[in-house]
């Protein structure tokens, strides 16, 4: 039996589902294909609470060539983040992620695959606020800016200058607090609530 990346995010949303952190917040949401730093780099899973968490899926048909140019746009991006892998890649994946990435791989029991835990992820300490404000659209970014005195001659800027100006002149939790809450309030987004999903999995 092979598994490939469907039975991985299938995983995941399951587990997704028993996580307290997750499931105690009604406002969390989730996002497949989240383009990042100005779509140099697009992550698997995004899940969105009181953190960004990103999760980036390695099936056992997937190579590893990407991950060192990924490796380096979601660690400006991501609170937490996490790799899930096939078990051909386990050893090479401990060797390449930065320490403070949470690990998981698949493995197959009674021709059904299960996902283990290598690591627990830790908090990212250097989360880089210019990347993380090119998540906003350039209304909100005009918003944020609004919201902090900051009007003169932006409305005329490109998204990469405003994101200049924001990550310069606002202090580095007001710009992580706006982008989340922005992300988790966007309508006509493909992000869906995660208690929403519930329904979608087969049990």
């Amino acid at each position: 039996m092979k598994i490939y990346d469907p039975d991985i995010r299938e995983l995941l949303l399951k587990k997704f589902l028993k996580t307290k952190a997750f499931i105690s917040d009604p406002t969390t949401k989730l996002i497949h294909e989240m383009d990042v730093c100005f779509g140099t780099s697009r992550i698997d899973i995004a899940v969105i609470n009181g953190k960004i968490h990103g999760y980036e899926i390695k099936s056992e048909q997937d190579t590893l060539d990407r991950l060192p140019a990924q490796i380096e746009s979601y660690n400006k991006i991501f609170d937490t983040m996490t790799i899930v892998t096939g078990e051909n890649h386990i050893s090479k994946v401990i060797e390449i992620v930065p320490d403070w990435w949470g690990i998981y791989y698949v493995v197959k029991k009674s021709n059904q695959p299960i996902l283990k835990r290598k690591r627990q992820f830790k908090i990212n300490k250097k989360v880089d606020t210019f990347y993380l404000a090119q998540l906003l659209w350039k209304n909100e970014l005009l918003e944020l800016l609004r919201l902090n005195g900051i009007n003169k001659g932006v409305k005329s800027k490109t998204r990469f200058a405003l994101c200049e100006i924001v990550n310069e002149n606002i202090e580095k939790q007001k710009i992580k607090d706006f982008v989340r809450k922005k992300l988790k309030s966007r309508e006509s987004w493909r992000a869906v609530q995660l208690q929403q999903l519930c329904d979608d999995l087969p049990q």
